[in-house]
Parts: C-alpha cells; sequence; structure tokens
C-alpha cells in the first residue's frame, strides 16, 4: 500500500474520508424520515458533515494496533489493501477519487478565488452607491462597476468594510427593482455572522480538499445558502423582482453548464411556489443529540 495512506497524514485523511461517508449515510437515512424537513436543518446537517469528520479523526488513541486488532469496530486499511483483481487493489481507487476531487477542488473553488480579475473601473452610479450605502452595516460598503462582459454582482471584503462589485453587463441588463432585490441577496450573506460561518466552512472544506464527500457536501452547502438568502432578500414581499433577475441571468448561463442552470432554475420555482420545502426544523437538542452520537460512534472507525 502506499505511504500517502499509511503515512500519519495519509491515515488522518482516509480517516476523514471514511468518517464522512459513514456519517452521510446515516444523516441522509435519518433526513429522509423526517415528516416535513426545513431548509435550516439541512444547512445545519451539511455543516455537520464537513466539520464532526475532521474532529472525530483526531481522536487520541486510535492509531494503535491494539486498538484496531481489539477495539475497532472498522479497519479501513484493511479495506485499501483489498484486492479488485490483477494488480488493483481499493486503494487505487480511493487515490483515484482522491486525486479527481482534488483537481475539481483546484479549479472549481481555489483558483476563482485567487485568479486576478480586471482592475479596470467604471465610475459608479450615485444612486447604485446610495442604494447599496442604505442597507444596514453597509454604511462603508465600497462600490465598484466592472467592464466584465458576463452578468455579475458579487461582494468580496470583511465584516465591516464589504467591497460590492457590479459588473456593467448587469447594469444594462437589470432593471431598477431587480438590482435592488439583488442587492438585498448580497446584503443577506453579510448578515448575523453568516460571513464568518461561511469562510470557516469554506477552511474546512479546503482541508479535506481530497474527500468527494465534502466536495458534494459543501456544493450542496452553497446552493442552500444562495436559496436562503434568496428568501431573505424577498422576505414578506414580491418575489418578481428577484425572480426576473435570476431568469436574465439564467438566460446568460452558458446551456453547457448545466449544474448551475439546473441550480438558478430550483430557486426560481422555490420563489414562485412551485417546489415547496419544509418548515418543520427539528429542535435543537434533536440535532445536538444526532451530532453527539455520531462524535462517539465515528472513533471506532480507524
Amino acid at each position: 500500500m502506499p505511504a500517502c495512506w499509511t503515512s500519519p497524514a495519509g491515515a488522518y485523511l482516509w480517516q476523514v474520508a471514511l468518517h464522512s461517508a459513514v456519517a452521510g449515510l446515516l444523516l441522509y437515512a435519518w433526513w429522509r424520515r423526517l415528516p416535513r424537513p426545513g431548509a435550516a436543518v439541512g444547512r445545519r446537517l451539511l455543516a455537520l458533515l464537513l466539520l464532526l469528520p475532521l474532529a472525530t479523526a483526531l481522536v487520541p488513541g486510535r492509531s494503535s494496533f491494539e486498538f484496531r486488532e481489539e477495539r475497532a469496530w472498522f479497519d479501513g486499511l484493511r479495506l485499501l489493501a483489498l484486492p479488485l483483481g490483477g494488480a488493483l487493489a481499493v486503494h487505487h481507487l480511493a487515490t483515484g477519487a482522491a486525486a479527481l476531487a482534488l483537481l475539481a477542488t483546484v479549479l472549481q473553488e481555489v483558483a476563482p478565488v485567487v485568479r486576478r480579475r480586471s482592475r479596470r473601473r467604471l465610475p459608479a452610479p450615485q444612486t447604485l452607491v446610495l442604494r447599496a450605502r442604505a442597507l444596514p452595516g453597509w454604511e462603508r460598503c465600497a462600490v465598484e462597476v466592472s467592464e466584465e462582459p458576463a452578468l455579475r454582482v458579487v461582494t468580496t471584503g470583511w465584516p465591516g468594510r464589504p467591497r460590492l462589485r457590479v459588473s456593467h453587463a448587469a447594469l444594462a441588463a437589470l432593471s431598477a427593482p431587480s438590482l435592488a432585490a439583488v442587492l438585498r441577496h448580497e446584503h443577506a450573506h453579510w448578515v448575523r455572522g453568516r460571513w464568518w460561518r461561511d469562510h470557516l466552512l469554506f477552511v474546512a472544506r479546503l482541508v479535506q480538499a481530497h474527500n468527494p464527500v465534502a466536495l458534494w457536501v459543501f456544493r450542496e452547502y452553497l446552493v442552500e445558502r444562495e436559496i436562503g438568502c434568496d428568501r431573505e432578500a424577498v422576505g414578506e414581499g414580491d418575489p418578481a423582482p428577484l425572480v426576473a433577475a435570476l431568469l436574465v441571468l439564467y438566460e446568460s448561463t452558458d446551456r453547457r453548464d448545466v449544474a448551475a442552470r439546473a441550480v438558478l432554475r430550483r430557486r426560481i420555482d422555490l420563489l414562485l411556489g412551485r417546489s415547496r420545502r419544509g418548515d418543520e426544523d427539528p429542535p435543537p437538542r434533536t440535532l445536538l443529540a444526532v451530532a453527539l452520537t455520531l462524535a462517539l460512534l465515528l472513533p471506532w472507525l480507524v
């Protein structure tokens, strides 16, 4: 077996992936038994799936021969050593899956963050600046208009000093009500500590860059986050302006980007009431009991 899985670091990364897979199956089975699970519990379970395996794989005293032979319920290294025929073994499949997950992480999640964007700016309309700075906590928001052709409205920066970047294409394509709804959506990403929570989960995601389960979980979390911000942007008001903005974005998205267009359709359907989501989240003590059960179970898998 290659040293990438038998070294202390490799064994830890393997156990993180193993714990993620087991916890994911158990949580999915529990989720399916809930009568009408709401969106909030989905985000909490996805965050739990990202964070808990990092802790349970670090529990000390689990790497000894005695623990593996006499106490552990399942030895993952034995699974890796199982032959598949010829010179192939399970660890070859695990290594390939880890390499693909790492490549996807770098190309789809890390590269967009570090890629240098065009610094050419256009003067921001005063109405846009005033509208952004009228939102609570955005009094010091820096507003930029970029000359990129894509329809884009994003916020970067730090809490207390956000930076709003709106593409010239977005200003031209969106009506005033739709642009205001998009600004409220972007503002929702920064309220109630959401900025810190999302970035801490992104760090936990990067630690698991090799983990295919974490790759899927973090993407699902981002989708649920966008859906939650859509709801906060609309509140009890008319969803039509935000729906119109999402339709414009949908039409401008490359037809070959099936995943992005599917997420946009899902967001639109939810805003229009075509797709119903439950609103009966379990009480916090139930989620706490689930987390504690997994925390006690997973360390026995090595």
